[in-house]
This record gives structure tokens, C-alpha cells and sequence, in this order.
């Protein structure tokens, strides 16, 4: 048992009047033994027997009434499973994360999670104090609230297209929990439980109460994992090419091919049958220049969200490209294969778009609005001259030795494609020598240098700057099938904001190019870019447009986590470690109200405890007045006659 106001129960001390009075408020009255009356004392003393009884009934009653009246201030309650609770701190982390938009019936998970965690909160008091943590959507700021604040929060969760990571939702829903300096503490998780939603870092609530909804139901599903253009050669204008999708099913027996579409511009451009766990290529018809957007479509099933996967590229004319000195065979030969493609063709560097140059030769030949590849030499005796030329077009990067030898593999958030994999073998140290122009930024990392340095030169002439010479005893790029695509993304992509986009993943940050101040969103709606130029909330698939003004800037395509579309659940028996010490597991839908609130209170007994002092009052004034009646009524002696004595 318990008490809402503990310090009330110090007004139970006023038994003590009752008490008091009891024993020393007591009429005495002097006794005058008569002999004639001592045949009375037999009755007398009956009649003692009956008032002393009465009044220490009286007494019994009135200790009662106090101590029920102290006990319904002080708020008593008997501890359970069911009522009141105290004062707790709350996290819901609910899974809107894009397994979530899976359909059963007519219901979609996430609605069926969300009618839980309403639940919930019809359970919750005033003094709880409730924070609403989505999955799908880790970024957005959580903030405590009441009750009616939190169904506010669950009623705007929609599903997110964007990953969810279960332990990474629970850990931060400790951490405020924790901080709340309540007494009490839980969290509360509604999810599907898909395995590929726990990361690897374990007990992540450590000893706090972690009560969870078990959905993990087992779910059968056919996506879209993958959308490749042009097997990474994006076309040119004019040029027809070809667009690669792969499925995938968690059913083994599922064989049957399934229809799936290639749509450009909202028209059907192709279609084939796609079996799952294999890929298929569609035609894509030749396009003009400019920005060309499409998706690949499979028939709908019950989640609908990994049926469409969305692509974009830059269509141009070919890129005119110039060499300058020496930059290695391997750069030569994969300019021969691409002119031969009709991806490029080959001039001179006063006509050229692009220039790929080993120690930037050739560079003060480099048209207004061009842009050039830097290649460091071979010979490391040379760095001089560069660095000499470097200086000359007003580019802030110096090259030097370094003494550290090693493999690495690239890094980096801005990682071009084709260097995903590279392995670095030797690079000199790139180092800024001034403040630069305009911003300067690193696309790829060895070794936490950098290694691919891109930035604009005095004459407004975009550069891009290698720490290696590109040769197989510096990187594995030149003998890698990433050299081809490289050479095709500095002269397409780089150099003029052309060719493939490789698809984002929805939930990553996208990084808006300078010249955007807005971004078209795939709801429709615009928002304004900030001073950090990062788009943080791409939970939608779709396409994302960077505007300046009215004139497009670049376009992305987000598509949902390919690790989603896997609805595979959890083991249950797992869930301590990957949770937390304290998990209850709720399988069945009628147990979640007597899971939650571990601490409760139990139904308070004031009002009980008032009936209950009321019936005791009414015994107690019933008692007292017929003890009162029979104080004034003779005995039976004295109704008889009057006792005379001797005349």
C-alpha cells in the first residue's frame, strides 16, 4: 500500500483525543451504600457491564472515523496492475519508418501501431511528462509534452520512406528519460520489429523499462532493390541507352515474374516480366538535352512504397576534351574507349570544355568557362613545377612529399561512384596555401588527407586536383573497371553538371550546390535553403529539384533503403540484448494495459474510505443516542416504586 500525500498521515495522531477523553474525561460520583438498596447492586453492575461496552464501542468507532478521514487525505491506494501511477517519464519511439506503410486488409501497420500507442497515452496522467521519438524520421527534434500533447504528435506520423535504426531510437529515448529527473521512467516501442532495423550496439536502454508491442508477424513482400542507367554510363543527347532494375522477394518459392514498367517524363517508355532475385534491362529512347527524370514500376503489392524506383540524369552533347602533357597511359586509353562510344570527342585545349593535365601543362590555353583534371607527376621532383603553375592560375593548393607509405581505400561524404572501392597505394600531401576564391571542398579522403580536391581558380574556371598520380603503383584505379567511369565523370558530370545522379538513399542529408536557394520537394512543396545547405528531412522518395530562381540547378532521386524492403522479424529471444536488461514483450492485444506503467498505483481508495467514514458516523451517532435514551430511562426497580426507608 501506498499514499499520494505520505505526509498527511501525520493528522493521524488526533486518535489521541477520543482516547483522551475516553479515559480521563470521566464523571465520578460519590456511592452512599444503603442496605435496603444492596439487592439493586446484581442489576447495577449488569447495567455497568452494558455502558462500558457501549462506550468502548464508541471509542473503537471514533479512532475509525479519524484514522478513515486521514486516509482518504493522504491519498491511500494498494499497489497493481491497474489505476493511477506516479509521475512518469515517458519516451514513445514509434516505427514510421517505410516497412510501416505495409497494407493488411484494409489497415496499414503503422496505423495498427499507432492505435497502441494511443493506448497508451489514455493510460497517462497529468504528471506524466511524454516524448514522441519516430524512427523513420530520427532528425526531428523530440519535445516533452502531456497527454493531449502526444496524441497531437501521433496523429501528424505518417510513414517515412527513410530507414529505421530501432536501437539508435531507444538509446536517445534513455537518454531523456533519464534526464527527466522524475522518479519514473519507461519506453515504450511500437514497431514491426524487422530484424535489419537493430544495429549493433547493444543495450542501448540499459536499466530502464523497455515495454514492446510484439508485431513481428511474418510478412512475405516482392521491391525493387536497385536502378542502374546506363550500366553507369548515363546517355548523351541524342544517344539511346538503357535502364537495369533488380527485384527481390523473401518467398523462395516465389518464381513467377512480375510486370514491371520504365516510365520518362509520366510516359511508358518500356516493360518486361522481372522474376524475383533477378535483374532486367529496359531501352530508354534518346533524349534532348537538358535534366531527364524516370522511375521503374512494378505491380503493387502490399507494400506499395519499394515498387518504384526513381532515377535522373543530365542529358548533353558529347563533352569536348583536351590533354595536357602526359597524365598516363591508362587516362589515354579510357579517352580512346570513350570517343569511340560518342561520349567525347578529342581537341585541342583552346577548344576543349574539359582539360585533363598532368601538372596542370596546358592550363593557361584552358577557355573562359572550362574546367580541368589534375594529374601530380609520377617523378616526384617535379612537384616544383606544378606547384609553380598552381600558383600561376590562382589555384591555393600546394603538393608535396609525404613520408607515410600504406594502403588506404577512399572515403568520404561526397565520394564520386567511380572511386567507391579505389585503394590508394602512394599520394602526395595536399595542403591550401592561402584562402582560395571561392570555397574549396575535398571529395574523397585517403587516410584522412585529401585526396580529390575541387574548387574554382582565379579565372572562375572550375578545377579538380589528384593526390596521385594515376598509375597502378599509386591507386588501383587505373586497372579497376572505375577508370572508364572516372574519366566519364570528370568530362559529363563534373565539368558540367551533366550526366548520372547516382540515387540517394532517403533519410541521408542532401548537400544543395551553390547556386540553389530553393528545393522542390516530391510532396510539391519549396522550401528555402539555409546557411548550412543541407536538407535534412528526405523521408519522401521522389525527386528533390535545386532551384535558383526559376532555373534548375541539379535534380536528386531519394528511394527508400534497399535493407526495408526486408520484412524478415526479429528473434524475440534476442530482444534483451539488443534493447535493454528490462524488455517485456506484449504478444497479446489485450496485455498492453497491464504491461505499461510498471510502477502503478492501483485504484486510490478515497472514495471508499469516505463511504466507509460515512457509514461509521451513522453507526456512531446511532450508538450515542441510545446510550443516551437509556442514561434517562429508570431501571426496573425505579419504575416499580419508591424505595422507603426505615420510619
Amino acid at each position: 500500500m501506498g499514499a499520494i500525500s505520505p505526509l498527511f498521515l501525520v493528522a493521524a495522531l488526533a486518535v489521541g483525543v477520543p482516547i483522551f477523553l475516553h479515559l480521563f474525561h470521566r464523571h465520578e460520583a460519590q456511592r452512599i451504600s444503603f442496605p435496603a438498596l444492596r439487592y439493586l447492586a446484581r442489576t447495577e453492575r449488569e447495567h455497568a457491564r452494558r455502558i462500558r461496552s457501549r462506550q468502548l464501542l464508541l471509542l473503537l468507532l471514533r479512532v475509525a472515523i479519524v484514522l478513515t478521514l486521514v486516509g482518504a487525505g493522504a491519498g491511500l491506494f494498494f499497489r497493481g496492475r491497474g489505476g493511477d501511477h506516479p509521475p512518469t517519464a515517458l519516451a514513445i519511439v514509434l516505427d514510421n519508418s517505410m516497412s510501416s506503410g505495409y497494407v493488411e486488409g484494409e489497415q496499414r501497420t503503422l496505423d495498427r501501431l499507432k492505435a497502441v500507442a494511443l493506448r497508451t497515452v489514455d493510460l497517462a496522467n497529468a504528471g506524466d511528462r511524454i516524448w514522441v521519438l519516430e524512427a523513420g524520421r530520427p532528425w526531428r527534434t523530440a519535445l516533452p509534452g502531456g497527454p493531449a500533447d502526444a496524441r497531437r504528435e501521433l496523429a501528424g506520423v505518417d510513414v517515412s520512406a527513410a530507414h529505421g535504426d530501432l536501437s539508435a531510437a531507444v538509446a536517445r529515448a534513455a537518454d531523456l528519460v533519464r534526464t527527466a529527473g522524475m522518479g519514473q521512467a519507461e519506453i515504450h516501442v511500437l514497431s514491426d520489429l524487422q530484424a535489419t532495423a537493430f544495429s549493433e550496439d547493444h543495450m542501448p536502454a540499459g536499466d530502464v523499462p523497455v515495454v514492446v508491442s510484439w508485431y513481428g508477424e511474418p510478412r512475405v513482400n516482392r521491391g525493387l532493390t536497385d536502378v542502374v542507367v546506363g550500366g553507369g554510363l548515363p546517355p548523351l543527347e541524342g544517344q539511346r541507352s538503357e535502364v537495369t532494375a533488380r527485384s527481390a522477394s523473401q518467398d523462395p518459392a516465389d518464381s513467377v515474374p512480375i510486370s514491371v514498367r520504365v516510365v520518362i517524363e509520366e510516359r511508358v517508355r518500356g516493360a518486361g516480366g522481372l522474376p524475383p532475385g533477378a535483374a532486367l534491362s529496359l531501352p530508354l529512347p534518346p533524349t534532348p538535352s537538358g535534366w531527364v527524370r524516370g522511375y521503374v514500376d512494378q505491380d503493387a503489392d502490399a507494400l506499395r512504397a519499394d515498387d518504384r524506383r526513381y532515377f535522373v540524369y543530365h542529358s548533353r552533347p558529347p563533352p569536348s576534351v583536351a590533354v595536357g602533357g602526359n597524365p598516363g597511359l591508362f587516362v589515354l586509353e579510357a579517352l580512346t574507349v570513350l570517343q569511340a562510344a560518342g561520349r567525347l570527342t578529342l581537341t585541342e585545349p583552346g577548344r576543349a570544355t574539359v582539360l585533363l593535365s598532368e601538372g596542370a601543362e596546358g592550363a593557361e590555353a584552358l577557355r573562359a568557362g572550362g574546367a580541368m583534371l589534375v594529374v601530380p607527376p609520377t617523378d616526384p621532383t617535379q612537384l616544383p613545377a606544378l606547384n609553380r603553375r598552381l600558383v600561376a592560375r590562382g589555384i591555393p593548393w600546394r603538393a608535396e612529399r609525404r613520408s607515410e607509405e600504406g594502403e588506404t581505400t577512399l572515403d568520404g561524404d561526397d565520394l564520386p561512384e567511380p572511386l567507391a572501392g579505389v585503394h590508394v597505394r602512394h599520394a602526395y600531401g595536399l595542403s591550401l596555401a592561402g584562402a582560395p576564391p571561392a570555397p574549396a571542398a575535398s571529395l574523397a579522403d585517403a587516410a584522412g588527407m585529401p585526396w580529390l580536391v575541387e574548387g574554382t581558380d582565379a579565372g572562375g574556371r572550375r578545377y579538380l586536383l589528384l593526390a596521385s598520380a594515376l598509375d597502378e603503383s599509386s591507386t588501383s584505379l587505373p586497372v579497376s573497371t572505375g577508370m572508364v567511369r572516372f574519366v566519364d565523370w570528370v568530362a559529363s558530370q563534373w565539368a558540367a553538371a551533366g550526366g548520372a545522379v547516382p540515387p540517394r538513399v532517403a533519410g541521408m542529408p542532401l548537400s544543395a550546390p551553390r547556386p540553389a536557394d530553393r528545393v522542390a520537394l516530391p510532396s510539391g512543396d519549396t522550401l528555402s535553403i539555409d546557411g548550412t545547405r543541407m536538407l535534412r528531412d528526405t523521408d519522401q522518395a521522389g525527386f528533390y529539384t535545386f532551384l535558383a530562381g526559376d532555373s534548375v540547378v541539379s535534380v536528386e532521386a531519394v528511394n527508400p533503403a534497399p535493407d526495408e524492403s526486408d520484412l524478415t522479424p526479429v528473434d524475440p529471444a534476442s530482444l534483451d540484448e539488443r534493447l535493454g536488461s528490462e524488455v517485456t514483450v506484449v504478444r497479446r492485444d489485450g496485455a498492453w494495459e497491464r504491461s505499461v506503467f510498471r510502477a502503478r498505483r492501483g485504484p486510490r481508495l478515497t472514495r471508499a474510505l469516505l463511504l466507509f467514514t460515512l457509514l461509521l458516523l451513522l453507526l456512531e451517532a446511532a450508538l450515542a443516542s441510545a446510550g443516551r435514551r437509556a442514561a434517562t430511562t429508570p431501571t426496573a426497580p425505579e419504575a416499580g416504586k419508591a424505595v422507603r426507608g426505615p420510619s
